[in-house]
């Protein structure tokens, strides 16, 4: 009923014409309510852990040979929905099945694994293969289903292979996800038709801030020392490209920051220890709060004025 209304203002305004009403309807009625969406995907999700539960309980006794046979018979027959669907216009259905397909390569390589027994620590291997051979399904896809698992699958490989490799380090994790982030952006900006770039920033932009979360409360001088200069270089490219909810965000942060340095102090010269002290990190508290939020409001002004 709602969107029937609101297609009435859009007709009455001349935006769309009253065929073009007819044939919105017509497409909305044809892929049915979000309940009935709802449902299907629930069967679908039943059916799948009923076959899951009954594999598990009979898996000892299935041999090596048919648990490979069946497992690339389910990866063909995947690929064939996928490409059947796209051939026939059914475009949403062949998004479900090249996500389908993504999650059987991941059981494929798992299930390699199993049966031949490959033993050491391995596990950065296994997503290294998933995410690599499931690359092509990134540009067959039209939507951003497939991305919503990809993305994510990539960035925790690259979090497991920098563990496993020891070249762990907060600095290295904040470089790469930003490069990533900077990445997504670029595609979504100059390649919109390229789904995954939204998904990568959004995503790596999560990462991003994550890892510089931990990184403010590790509480040493250093890390307070860099991660105020990343807030600082971020506002200011966010900033120059009028990016205001980012800024509202590095904002947030540079409460964190202010607070872990409150906290970094408060150790180094015994704040904490006399009255006088948690007196005066009290004003300092109050004033952080104060100061966060004046500078929230300035923000949110400047982004006003320039809507």
């Amino acid at each position: 009923m709602f969107k029937v209304k609101q297609l009435d203002k859009l007709v009455k305004a001349g935006i769309i014409t009253a065929e073009q009403q007819k044939q919105i309807l017509s497409f909305d009625d044809s892929s049915g309510g979000f309940v009935m969406r709802a449902l299907n995907l629930l069967g679908i999700f039943t059916i799948g852990v009923g076959v899951i539960s009954l594999v598990a309980s009979n898996w000892e006794y299935i041999g090596d040979n048919l648990k490979l046979i069946v497992m690339f018979a389910l990866l063909f027959g995947a690929a064939g929905m996928a490409v059947s669907n796209k051939l026939k216009g059914q475009d949403n259905r062949a998004e479900k099945w090249l996500v389908v397909l993504f999650l059987f390569v991941g059981a494929a390589i798992g299930l390699v694994i199993q049966i031949y027994q490959l033993s050491g620590n391995i596990m950065h291997l296994l997503f290294a293969l998933w995410w690599a051979a499931t690359l092509p399904l990134l540009f067959a896809a039209k939507k951003k289903y497939v991305a919503w698992f990809w993305v994510p699958l990539f960035l925790v490989w690259y979090a497991m292979y920098a563990f496993d490799y020891k070249t762990f380090g907060l600095e290295k994790f904040l470089v790469v996800y930003a490069a990533l982030y900077a990445g997504g952006w670029l595609l979504s900006k100059y390649k919109p038709d390229f789904v995954v770039g939204e998904v990568l920033r959004r995503d790596a932009c999560f990462a991003f801030y994550l890892v510089l979360a931990g990184y403010i409360l590790w509480l040493n001088s250093l890390h307070l020392t860099i991660s105020a200069l990343i807030l600082l270089l971020t506002s200011g490219v966010y900033h120059y490209f009028k990016d205001y909810g980012k800024v509202r965000l590095n904002i947030k942060f540079a409460g964190l920051w202010v607070f872990s340095l409150y906290i970094y102090l408060g150790g180094k010269i015994g704040l904490f220890s006399t009255g006088i002290g948690l007196i005066i990190s009290g004003v300092l508290l109050i004033a952080l709060v104060k100061g966060v939020v004046k500078w929230s409001k300035l923000i949110k002004k400047e982004e006003k004025k320039n809507a």
